[in-house]
């Protein structure tokens, strides 16, 4: 992808601090998801919301950006959260503004996205992030637990990019829309209708959004994680794998197996991709959904 990224990979979620470094050696950060990296700029002066941003793969998203250049709207139903994240990326010498969203409020991006368009004077890019997953089977599953995952993860990407495209048509500088997908919306997997059906909405979402804007100079994609090493997958291998009668980390272990690589991921391993579909150099992609998950899933 051409980020001049160097890279090396360590275990957890990893803080926004300067590495130790020589006295006048360029600036070098523990970044996001624990990875060691060098700033590229190739975001410079770019104005991206990123939702979910206090989650570990939205903060790991955040922060990134901001190293590549970015001046990222930091934006969470947790606004304390999204501050302490915002306020990570400032002491590291980048530029955040932390503000509350709420996705599955009819007016919660539009207001979000009004507040972050007066704050920094323009928009260029929309990573719909937020999520959530529960674990339940069908038959025992109450429609309420249906619609709220719906609401927050189909619904909300829906109003997300709604509110970003209105003022990005206005804008008339082109743009990205960018959503947080799953390999669960191409995969079966038992316990996860409800949340496999409201990623697979989004692929749908994507490929429509993508004709709709593309005479804009707007482009639509989103990007599909696998297994990482976050809460909602302790979540997934407590409960799915109880279900399923595995011992505590045994799920994991058993679908991090499935990749060729060998390797856990972590939150780290999304935000290059998530960089390089916001900058320039994306422009000939759109109505993608992208895998990164260590090559578990092949199409």
């Amino acid at each position: 992808m051409g980020s001049g990224l160097r890279v090396r990979v360590y275990r957890g979620v990893g803080s926004c601090t300067p590495a130790s470094r020589p006295h006048g050696a360029r600036r070098r950060m523990r970044g996001p998801g624990g990875i060691d990296m060098e700033p590229n700029q190739m975001l410079s002066g770019k104005v991206v919301i990123v939702t979910g941003a206090a989650g570990a793969i939205g903060k790991a998203i955040a922060m990134h950006l901001a190293l590549d250049g970015a001046r990222v709207a930091v934006a969470d139903l947790r606004v304390d959260a999204a501050e302490a994240v915002a306020a990570g990326i400032r002491a590291a010498g980048g530029d955040a503004w932390a503000t509350a969203v709420d996705v599955t409020k009819d007016d919660g991006p539009s207001t979000m996205v009004d507040a972050v368009v007066g704050h920094f004077g323009r928009l260029d890019a929309m990573i719909a992030n937020a999520g959530i997953l529960t674990i339940n089977p069908i038959l025992d599953m109450p429609v309420a637990e249906w619609d709220r995952t719906f609401s927050v993860n189909t619904r909300g990407v829906f109003l997300c990019f709604q509110a970003a495209a209105r003022h990005l048509v206005k804008q008339d500088e082109g743009g990205r829309l960018i959503a947080t997908a799953s390999i669960a919306a191409k995969i079966g997997s038992p316990y996860q209708a409800h949340y496999q059906s409201s990623k697979s909405a989004i692929l749908g979402l994507v490929r429509s959004a993508a004709w709709e804007f593309g005479p804009h100079g707007i482009t639509v994609n989103c990007f599909c994680p696998g297994n990482v090493d976050t809460p909602m997958w302790d979540l997934i291998d407590r409960e799915r794998g109880g279900r399923m009668g595995k011992a505590p980390g045994e799920l994991f272990k058993e679908v991090a197996s499935r990749s060729p690589l060998g390797r856990t991921q972590v939150p780290g391993d999304i935000p290059p991709l998530v960089s390089f579909l916001v900058s320039d150099g994306s422009r000939a992609i759109t109505g993608q959904s992208i895998n990164v998950d260590n090559g578990v899933v092949m199409f």
